[in-house]
C-alpha cells in the first residue's frame, strides 16, 4: 500500500494520504462520470424520440449518480483535507507523492479530466436539444390554439387580439 511521501522507503507520516485508496476513488469518479456519459446519450436519443417515460428514467438515474460523485467526492476531500488548512487540488497533491504514485494517479487524473469534459460536451448537447424541442412544442400549441379560434379573438401567437373589438358569429335558428 503507497502513501503520501516523498521517498516510498520512509515510514508513512501520521495522516499520510493512502495512494491506493486515493486511486481507487478516481477510479470510482472514472465509473460514475462514465456512467453519466452514457445517461446522456440515453438522454439525447429519448429527446429524439419525445420518450417521456425514458426521459423520466434517465432523470432518475442520472441523480443517483450524481449523489454517488457527490459522496465519492466528499470522501475524498474529507481524506486530503488537513486541519485548518483548504483542500489541496490534485495537481498540488501529486507533488508531494513518490514518482510511481506520482505518475499512475497523474494518469488516472487525466482519464477523469477527459471523461468529465466529454460529459460536459454531451449534456450541452442534451441541453440545446431540450430547448429546441420545448421551442417547437410552444410554436404547435400556438398554431393549435390560433386554428381553435373560430371568432379570431386570438393571434397566431396566441395571443388575444387587441385590434378586434367585434366578434363576428351567425347562429340560425330553426322554430
Amino acid at each position: 500500500m503507497s502513501t503520501l511521501t516523498m521517498n516510498n522507503t520512509q515510514a508513512a507520516p501520521k495522516g499520510a494520504i493512502d495512494a491506493d485508496r486515493l486511486d481507487s476513488m478516481l477510479a470510482q469518479l472514472e465509473d460514475e462520470h462514465g456512467v453519466l456519459l452514457g445517461l446522456a446519450h440515453e438522454h439525447r436519443e429519448a429527446l429524439t424520440h419525445a420518450d417521456v417515460q425514458a426521459l423520466q428514467r434517465i432523470t432518475m438515474r442520472t441523480s443517483e449518480t450524481l449523489m454517488r460523485i457527490a459522496r465519492i467526492e466528499q470522501e475524498r476531500q474529507a481524506m486530503i483535507a488537513r486541519r485548518g488548512e483548504p483542500v489541496d487540488t490534485l495537481d498540488e497533491l501529486l507533488k508531494r507523492f513518490g514518482e510511481d504514485d506520482r505518475s499512475r494517479l497523474n494518469e488516472r487524473r487525466k482519464r477523469l479530466r477527459e471523461l468529465i469534459e466529454r460529459v460536459r460536451d454531451e449534456q450541452r448537447a442534451v441541453k440545446l436539444a431540450s430547448e429546441q424541442l420545448a421551442l417547437h412544442m410552444k410554436g404547435l400549441m400556438k398554431q393549435v390554439s390560433a386554428s381553435l379560434s373560430h371568432a379570431g379573438t386570438y393571434s397566431r401567437g396566441g395571443s388575444i387580439e387587441t385590434g378586434r373589438t367585434q366578434v363576428v358569429s351567425g347562429l340560425d335558428t330553426v322554430s
